[in-house]
């Protein structure tokens, strides 16, 4: 499966080789009104794939947050639920069972 995923990441690599190669021509780019900025194409195709990547984890925080609390409160409700069926385990056993009727006398 390693050498899958290495295969993968090796053509995603020469794609982007092949773009940087064949994208070499100068474009416009306008970042403010009326400011042009000659970039190769190449270089304004890796920033939008940047910006792309910066948004889209902003977009996912929140719900990270979310999970991570929501795990938070399982977390907690599984100790708690442990600690009660801990003190039924210890309530079950046969010594607790003998000395509860001795008690009782």
């Amino acid at each position: 499966m390693k050498m899958i995923y290495t295969i993968i990441k090796i053509l995603i690599l020469l794609v982007f080789l092949l773009l940087a190669v064949s994208n070499t021509q100068s474009v416009s780019f306008f970042y403010l009104p009326g400011q042009p900025v000659e970039l190769p194409l190449i270089v304004v195709l890796f920033g939008a794939f940047v910006v792309g990547i910066v948004f889209g984890l902003f977009a996912l925080f929140g719900r990270l947050l979310a999970l991570r609390s929501e795990n938070n409160r399982l977390r907690a409700e599984v100790k708690k639920h442990a600690r009660i069926s801990e003190q039924d385990v210890q309530a079950a056993t046969p010594e607790a069972a003998a000395k509860a009727p001795a008690a009782a006398e």
